[in-house]
């Protein structure tokens, strides 16, 4: 009788802790299960540990935000004890965003220019440029195979027009 009394009290203290124990083989088929039906989405970084879901990654919309945590809840069901959504929403720019910017602030165009020209032409010391009514007007002399990559770069910062005839090529 005090053996079977001793057993019950030792399996119901140490119970708990058992079932609360999750194998890292059981994290491993959970994590498998939510990344195989959120592979159509880049991006998202899924982490499981003791059937706590962890999500990371950069998307476009809270819609899509909301979409992936619904999805990985429903894929998961009883396995998961909670979900720690980290995923980071970054809204596309308007296309004409930088131009109603600038507007807004009137004669602050140019300064605003300058200061991103700057920082393009760090990674390229052998041209200089200016900026006058929203142009970028560059010279210099670069080689011939990154003139392109100035280029774009120039462009992602949305000026009103680019002059690049004083960038001659190596």
């Amino acid at each position: 009788m005090k053996l079977s009394s001793l057993f019950l009290i030792f399996s119901l203290g140490i119970l708990p802790f058992v079932h609360s124990c999750r194998s890292p083989e059981s994290d491993d088929k959970l994590k498998s299960k939510i990344e195989d039906a959120l592979k159509t989405t880049a991006g998202i970084e899924v982490d499981v540990e003791e059937g706590n879901v962890t999500l990371n990654g950069q998307i476009g919309s809270d819609d899509l935000k909301r979409e992936i945590e619904d999805k990985t809840r429903s894929v998961g069901g009883e396995e998961i004890k909670s979900i720690h959504n980290n995923i980071i929403v970054n809204l596309p720019e308007p296309e004409d965003a930088r131009e109603k910017y600038h507007e807004i602030l009137g004669g602050a165009i140019d300064s605003t220019l300058t200061r991103d020209v700057n920082l393009v032409l760090e990674d390229f010391p052998t041209i200089t440029a200016q900026v006058k009514e929203g142009i970028i007007i560059a010279t210099g002399n670069l080689e011939k195979s990154k003139i392109d990559t100035l280029k774009k770069r120039l462009a992602h910062i949305k000026p009103k027009g680019i002059d690049m005839k004083g960038v001659t090529s190596r």
